[in-house]
């Protein structure tokens, strides 16, 4: 379906941003004009991860595929586990090798300790996560085939509830997330959601769409601010969380917005080879963003009205290049 390949384009672009926008959000002073600037960006592409949970459940959910376990899982293995092996060991030599840079070399501990946490890298909690709701794939597509519509709906909704009180309760008692085989089961409501989005006929009126994005966003922005302000950054950013009040309908109204736009972004080849290297981006961009940093190229060399969408795009760019390279290559072809 174009609409969601041209989902995930834009939602690896947003991640991009995110990740480009967050040096102004944590490094610059609470409140300050460069501050604004990053949480204002920032803010605006939450949606991005829950869109990818999302587009998962769209895609995996069909009960009409009547792949066997055994050719489910073969397939996945391929597809996630493969990428999540080569990508775990080469985020692990780059910390080496950055520590050696700074002088300030990592331990053998903190390095293997990093993986046990699922977090090789900051990014890379997202395929740990992933890999739970691949897991559990064909026993959802059992739910979906025996469930109705309306139950279905109901499902999403206690369980996004719960995983919003979860979420909001972690950030206000400064608890940080459980181990990372639980996590995907706070995103089961997203997976969901995905599938249901995609079957619904039922559209909201395009101002109340906006109107709900809109919103969410100044909600995500201010929401955060208020809370970093009286209490920490810390506790503030429960506002940016995936499971926040605010992202939340953000996201479900990016879906809808998606969704509505049935044409490609580009001519169809394109927009498929584009979508096709996503997972590329996401796993590669982190590295050229720091690069661009080091050399003193990045959003912070220049005002940040301008250097963020910029940066974002240049990254986005040198990333997909980099992915298209490796996708050339047998070797490397399965790692992205």
């Amino acid at each position: 379906m174009a609409w969601l390949d041209n989902a995930r384009i834009l939602a690896i672009l947003a991640v991009v941003m995110l990740h480009v926008a967050a040096d102004f959000v944590f490094d610059a002073q609470l409140g300050s004009t460069l501050w604004w600037i990053g949480n204002v960006y920032d803010s605006a592409v939450r949606w991005c991860v829950p869109v990818f949970v999302m587009i998962s459940g769209a895609l995996l959910l069909d009960p009409s595929k009547t792949e066997s376990l055994q050719e489910f899982y073969k397939k996945r293995v391929s597809r996630l586990l493969v990428p999540l092996v080569f990508w775990t060991a080469v985020y692990l030599g780059w910390q080496l090798v950055k520590g050696v840079i700074k002088n300030q070399p990592e331990s053998l501990s903190t390095l293997l300790l990093s993986v046990l946490n699922g977090t090789p890298y900051y990014h890379m909690w997202f395929l740990y996560m992933i890999v739970g709701l691949y897991l559990f794939t064909p026993f959802f597509r059992m739910v979906v085939m025996q469930a109705s519509e309306n139950a279905l709906w109901v499902l999403v909704v206690a369980g996004m509830s719960l995983a919003a009180i979860n979420a909001g309760v972690e950030k206000l008692n400064g608890q940080e997330a459980g181990l990372f085989i639980n996590w995907f089961l706070l995103y089961v409501p997203y997976f969901f959601l995905g599938y249901l989005l995609r079957q619904t006929e039922r559209y909201p009126s395009f101002r109340l769409i906006i109107g709900v994005f809109f919103a969410a966003f100044v909600m995500t922005a201010l929401g955060f601010y208020f809370l970093a302000w009286v209490s920490s950054v810390k506790i503030g950013l429960y506002f940016y969380d995936y499971l926040s009040i605010s992202v939340i309908p953000m996201s479900v109204s990016m879906m809808f917005i998606f969704k509505r736009k049935s044409q490609p972004l580009w001519n169809p080849h394109v927009t498929k080879v584009l979508a096709s290297l996503t997972l590329g981006v996401y796993l590669i961009h982190p590295m050229v963003l720091e690069i661009l940093n080091f050399v003193g190229v990045g959003a912070m060399s220049f005002s940040p009205l301008i250097s963020i969408p910029i940066v974002t795009f240049v990254v986005y760019l040198l990333a997909l290049f980099a992915a298209w390279v490796m996708s050339q290559l047998p070797l490397f072809r399965r790692c992205i």
